[in-house]
């Protein structure tokens, strides 16, 4: 198994410095999203299992609200096939949610949920909507999508999204 890292344009780092009660300086530094790409980061046609690209972003999280002005509509999302195979990790989660977590969540102001049911047999896949909720309802638009269960973890068929502020969101 091959693993690519992506470049420093697909990796936010933070760095805080703030001033302690006794006047000396504290840093630190978090990373607030990991993308690398696994086999060929799934942009083919090999197996999804296989070849996907990771995203580990906090930011993606259900329980993150406010709006971050965040889009999945950038280079990640937009390849020659319409769109790539993705799988979530880490902190900020593993799957899309199954239902909406509601406006201005997920580093959006539209966050993207999933509409359908995820498959439960090993290198099955299945077709639903990811959902995007606004004020006059819970799915004020959908994309479909595909999803493939990889034994222990889940990789989605994301296309790009055709506007900006809207994001998928993770749980």
């Amino acid at each position: 198994m091959m693993i690519v890292l992506r470049n420093s344009q697909n990796t936010t780092n933070k760095i805080t410095s703030s001033i302690t009660p006794d006047n000396a300086n504290s840093y630190s530094d978090t990373t607030a999203s990991t993308i690398y790409d696994v086999g060929n980061g799934g942009v083919s046609d090999d197996p999804p299992c296989s070849s996907y690209t990771v995203v580990n972003d906090p930011l993606r999280s259900i329980a993150t609200s406010g709006i971050g002005g965040s889009c999945d509509n950038g280079p990640l999302f937009n390849t020659s096939i319409g769109g790539r195979w993705i799988r979530f990790m880490g902190t900020g989660g593993s799957i899309i949610p199954m239902i909406s977590p509601g406006i201005n969540h997920c580093g959006a102001y539209l966050a993207g949920w999933f509409n359908g049911t995820l498959p439960s047999m090993i290198e099955t896949k299945i077709s639903g909507n990811i959902c995007f909720e606004g004020y006059i309802s819970t799915c004020l638009f959908h994309f479909s999508v595909s999803v493939v269960n990889c034994n222990s973890f889940y990789v989605y068929f994301l296309p790009p999204l055709s506007m900006c502020n809207a994001r998928y969101c993770t749980t």
